[in-house]
């Protein structure tokens, strides 16, 4: 059989090792896996001595659209993206309106606009959300959701809604139980953080002397105040049976609660750290650039994460990519109050689990592969993704693990600032396929925007 795409000697980085192999691409799908000297002719022969073949990475934790146009952020932020090796992303919209009426628009902006496959994920903020998650997931093919805890009784002053949530304990159990009820596909993916506590503590950390530093803002949300959210999500996923996704982990004691209760994760709980959280510290000179929800703890919290990593307890890695400008950045002030929270984030992913996983710390390239990928399809069930086998879709990050590269503007995305700017990563994609279709090159885009497909889900 004549193949499109033939990708030659290079290392294959599967679920469960690495193993020189050949791999061969027709119609958009992996098509065959071979043993050296043992694949068959194709249009197309791609040289990969040398380099490492990932299976695209997925970001399974973006907000384009939050502060800019949805649009534009769709075009710059997939470019960033796919230049970091990512070939799936999965976008967060939050409003107070059915969905029914807006996300077939949404999905409409990223067709013409993405230039890798995206998904959607869905902020319940109302009764009415609840009432119609079944229909989002049958006809928008929506099956993961966002269980924003940080607005907490805050949903009508936030967003104007007449139905709203209070999102406190209650709700998360039954809306748990309910998609329980609907379908193990369906996933409630949890911001933790206890509010009551939060926001005294808060309150109490901003009648002392203002400072303008992130370590100042830590204590606005300490660490306890996302671990003791976390440990209550858990248990109540653990009474109703259900599926749950706790994003953004950023707290070495959330991940020391979790270690001593396995029972609590051993069955439908998926745990998300961010790059920032495991490269990022109070002290980074970015400092307030990188004022995000939860906070940025210290480098401390940063190793207990990446034990996390090594251990199997935080199984997948998203950017909370959140794109801006300084100008919005800074629209409500300079200050630690003022400046608005989140960042842009696209594309790090994978150069930041090579440079300081596999090198630095000795992580195996095949926990990373899992963490930046396999996993995340799993979780979110994008059943073409994730993996590297005959039948799934072929897309790949093909890596130099000794390519080292400063974050410079090119990928910024749609921005004018990155926290990341002037750090330098070792280890970087050479080349980014997605479905069969090479779209970055040598740190280059070489592919059209609007390429990208939507992902439906099913239940």
């Amino acid at each position: 059989m004549m193949m499109e795409l033939l990708i030659k000697g290079a290392q294959v980085v599967f679920s469960d090792g690495v193993t020189t192999a050949d791999i061969g691409v027709k119609e958009g799908k992996i098509a065959g896996i071979y043993a050296p000297g043992l694949s068959p002719q194709a249009n197309r022969v791609l040289d990969a001595t040398g380099l490492f073949i990932f299976p695209g990475v997925i970001d399974p934790h973006m907000h384009l659209g939050i502060y800019n146009d949805m649009a534009s952020d769709f075009k710059e932020d997939t470019k960033a993206a796919a230049l970091g090796g990512i070939t799936t992303i999965v976008n967060y919209y939050r409003g107070k309106e059915s969905y029914q009426e807006s996300v077939p628009k949404l999905i409409e902006v990223g067709d013409k606009n993405s230039l890798v496959d995206f998904a959607f994920s869905l902020g319940l903020l109302t009764k009415q959300h609840v009432a119609e998650v079944e229909g989002y997931a049958r006809e928008l093919g929506i099956t993961s959701y966002k269980f924003y805890r940080n607005y907490q009784d805050d949903v009508k002053k936030i967003f104007g809604s007449e139905d709203p949530l209070t999102l406190d304990s209650a709700d998360m159990m039954f809306i748990l139980r309910n998609f329980a009820e609907i379908s193990p596909k369906l996933n409630l993916c949890v911001h933790c953080e206890e509010m009551d506590l939060q926001r005294q503590v808060a309150a109490r950390v901003k009648a002392e002397e203002s400072q303008d530093s992130l370590a100042y803002f830590a204590r606005t949300s300490p660490d306890y105040a996302e671990t003791i959210s976390v440990m209550g999500a858990l248990y109540l996923n653990k009474i109703v049976h259900g599926n749950l996704y706790i994003v953004h982990m950023s707290a070495g004691s959330s991940v020391d609660f979790i270690a001593g209760a396995p029972e609590l994760i051993n069955q439908g709980v998926t745990v998300e750290t961010c790059p920032h959280y495991l490269v990022l510290t109070e002290e980074s000179p970015c400092n307030l650039l990188a004022k995000v929800n939860p906070p940025i703890h210290t480098a401390q919290d940063a190793e207990k994460l990446w034990e996390g990593i090594r251990n199997g307890l935080i199984t997948t890695l998203g950017s909370d990519n959140c794109p801006s400008n300084l100008a919005k950045k800074y629209s409500k002030g300079k200050d630690v109050w003022g400046i608005l929270p989140g960042f842009p984030g696209a594309g790090v992913i994978l150069p930041v689990l090579i440079s300081e996983g596999y090198h630095k710390r000795g992580i195996p390239l095949e926990t990373l592969a899992r963490l930046s990928s396999g996993n995340t399809a799993k979780a979110l069930n994008l059943s073409q993704k994730g993996v590297i086998q005959v039948g799934a879709d072929a897309d790949f990050a093909i890596v130099d693990l000794n390519w080292e590269r400063k974050v410079t503007p090119e990928v910024f995305g749609s921005c004018d600032y990155s926290v990341y700017e002037g750090m330098t990563f070792k280890g970087w994609p050479r080349f980014t396929i997605s479905r069969g279709e090479v779209i970055a090159e040598n740190g280059k885009i070489t592919a059209e925007s609007g390429r990208g497909q939507y992902l439906k889900r099913s239940l």
